[in-house]
């Protein structure tokens, strides 16, 4: 499991650190029944609080992408393919709807956009 943060950003920490371990979810990078590393140390690791990994825990547990097993810890939780293609077309939404808001505004077409999409697709790919 990989995970940074970055106290400069407007996003709080726990919601970092949340939409990280969702998106390795929903690629499957962590499969059903990964366990997550002992909330402490994952806050030593990344020099946060107990308080700020826990929170991050409690979003994932309540989006049902993990679950608290009592005395053992907690564990990805299962998710059908259909669930799964299905939450990860809902992520792209928002930062996908803030992309065409910002490209028609600085007077961008559907086609021009879509070209840069897909030119840093390609460059995000060859690295």
């Amino acid at each position: 499991m990989r995970l940074s943060v970055l106290p400069t950003l407007e996003t709080p920490v726990y919601k970092q650190i949340a939409g990280q371990i969702t998106a390795q979810i929903l690629s499957g990078e962590l499969p059903a029944g990964f366990a997550l590393p002992p909330i402490r140390a994952v806050a030593k690791e990344l020099g946060v609080s107990v308080i700020t990994v826990r929170g991050a825990w409690d979003a994932l547990e309540a989006d049902g992408l993990i679950e608290t097993r009592a005395g053992s810890g907690c564990y990805v939780a299962a998710l059908s393919a259909a669930e799964r293609n299905h939450r990860r077309m809902a992520a792209l939404a928002e930062p996908l709807d803030a992309l065409v808001v910002m490209a028609k505004a600085m007077g961008f077409t559907a086609a021009e956009t879509a070209g840069k999409v897909e030119e840093e697709w390609r460059s995000e790919a060859s690295q």
